[in-house]
Protein backbone atom coordinates (compact mmCIF):
# COMPACT_ATOMS: atom_id res chain seq x y z
CA UNK A 1 0.00 0.00 0.00
CA UNK A 2 0.81 3.47 -0.81
CA UNK A 3 1.45 6.17 1.93
CA UNK A 4 1.16 9.65 1.56
CA UNK A 5 2.60 12.59 3.07
CA UNK A 6 1.13 16.19 2.84
CA UNK A 7 2.32 19.54 3.93
CA UNK A 8 2.17 23.03 3.03
CA UNK A 9 4.89 25.91 3.73
CA UNK A 10 5.25 28.97 3.98
CA UNK A 11 8.62 31.04 2.50
CA UNK A 12 9.90 34.29 3.73
CA UNK A 13 9.91 35.86 0.19
CA UNK A 14 8.35 35.08 -3.01
CA UNK A 15 9.11 31.41 -4.35
CA UNK A 16 11.95 30.37 -6.87
CA UNK A 17 10.46 27.82 -8.75
CA UNK A 18 13.32 27.41 -10.12
CA UNK A 19 15.62 27.18 -7.43
CA UNK A 20 12.84 24.94 -5.84
CA UNK A 21 13.39 22.27 -8.90
CA UNK A 22 17.24 22.30 -8.22
CA UNK A 23 16.22 21.22 -4.71
CA UNK A 24 13.78 18.87 -5.63
CA UNK A 25 15.91 17.15 -8.37
CA UNK A 26 18.57 16.53 -5.67
CA UNK A 27 16.10 15.23 -2.87
CA UNK A 28 15.04 13.09 -5.26
CA UNK A 29 17.96 11.57 -6.51
CA UNK A 30 18.97 10.32 -3.15
CA UNK A 31 15.46 8.70 -2.81
CA UNK A 32 14.41 5.45 -2.61
CA UNK A 33 13.07 3.97 -6.22
CA UNK A 34 8.92 4.86 -6.56
CA UNK A 35 8.92 8.03 -4.76
CA UNK A 36 7.80 11.24 -5.89
CA UNK A 37 6.75 14.67 -4.78
CA UNK A 38 4.36 17.13 -6.44
CA UNK A 39 4.39 20.60 -5.35
CA UNK A 40 1.03 23.09 -5.32
CA UNK A 41 1.39 26.53 -5.50
CA UNK A 42 -0.89 28.27 -2.94
CA UNK A 43 -0.02 31.65 -3.29
CA UNK A 44 3.72 33.98 -4.10
CA UNK A 45 5.31 33.01 -0.35
CA UNK A 46 3.24 29.37 0.06
CA UNK A 47 3.23 26.12 -1.18
CA UNK A 48 1.82 22.34 -0.66
CA UNK A 49 3.14 19.15 -0.69
CA UNK A 50 2.30 15.85 -1.79
CA UNK A 51 5.02 12.98 -1.42
CA UNK A 52 4.30 9.52 -1.84
CA UNK A 53 6.45 6.66 -1.27
CA UNK A 54 5.36 3.53 -2.61
CA UNK A 55 5.31 1.48 0.92
CA UNK A 56 5.70 1.81 4.45
CA UNK A 57 9.09 0.33 4.07
CA UNK A 58 10.10 3.22 2.10
CA UNK A 59 7.95 5.44 4.01
CA UNK A 60 10.09 4.57 6.82
CA UNK A 61 13.47 4.91 5.44
CA UNK A 62 13.03 8.50 4.08
CA UNK A 63 12.00 9.71 7.61
CA UNK A 64 15.44 10.63 9.16
CA UNK A 65 16.45 12.08 5.68
CA UNK A 66 12.80 14.61 5.34
CA UNK A 67 13.51 15.31 9.31
CA UNK A 68 16.96 16.80 8.12
CA UNK A 69 15.91 18.34 4.84
CA UNK A 70 12.78 20.01 7.04
CA UNK A 71 15.76 21.57 9.48
CA UNK A 72 17.86 22.76 6.32
CA UNK A 73 14.36 24.27 4.94
CA UNK A 74 13.58 26.09 8.40
CA UNK A 75 17.53 27.11 8.40
CA UNK A 76 16.76 29.04 5.13
CA UNK A 77 13.40 30.83 6.03
CA UNK A 78 10.78 28.40 4.99
CA UNK A 79 8.83 26.77 7.81
CA UNK A 80 6.53 23.73 7.87
CA UNK A 81 2.84 24.95 8.44
CA UNK A 82 1.57 21.42 8.82
CA UNK A 83 1.80 17.98 8.06
CA UNK A 84 -0.82 15.11 7.80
Amino acid sequence: MKFIVNTAWKHDSPIDWDKMQIGLNEVMSKSVPGCSVQWIEIDENTHGSIAIFPNKEAYEEMTKFRENHRKESTDSGIKLIYEV
